[in-house]
């Protein structure tokens, strides 16, 4: 079921009628792991259709993004993406996740890390390693803490 509803919200946002769906199963399993690799590949889905609000509705309210001057809050973070990687409303480069792992960090948390590449838009490929902390809310996942460098 959760697969199918993963699936439904990545279809809403390719056609452009739904937010990213910040619920996935718990981490620490493999097809638990999967849930949350899911949910963060529906970000790229999401970015590249042009949608910021959807790919930064996983951030919890409370995330914090490191840059090289400090952490930021997730208005910021929205704020940070649209003007260094968005020209009118789209993005200036197609977004992908891969070697990407999950592990548990209790019940209620888990640690993602993996590689992002931005590339196409005329622009030389870009890329660099994230960290993602998640913690479960009563809404599901939400991506605590950011550091991609």
């Amino acid at each position: 079921m959760t697969g199918r509803l993963t699936w439904l919200a990545v279809v809403l946002l390719v056609i452009g009628f739904g937010r990213v769906s910040a619920t996935a199963p718990q981490a620490g399993g493999g097809d638990d792991d999967a849930g949350l690799i899911r949910l963060l590949q529906s970000t790229a889905v999401a970015w590249n259709g042009g949608d910021l609000d959807a790919f930064v509705a996983p951030y919890a309210d409370d995330a914090t993004y490191v840059t090289a001057t400090g952490p930021i809050g997730r208005d910021a973070i929205k704020a940070r993406y649209a003007s260094k990687y968005f020209t009118g409303g789209k993005p200036d480069q197609q977004l992908r996740f891969d070697q990407t792992t999950v592990r548990p960090l209790g019940a209620d948390h888990a640690l993602m890390t993996g590689r992002f590449t931005l590339s196409g838009g005329g622009q030389p490929d870009r890329s660099g390693w994230f960290s993602l902390v998640w913690k479960r809310t009563p809404s599901g996942w939400r991506i605590l803490h950011d550091h991609s460098s």
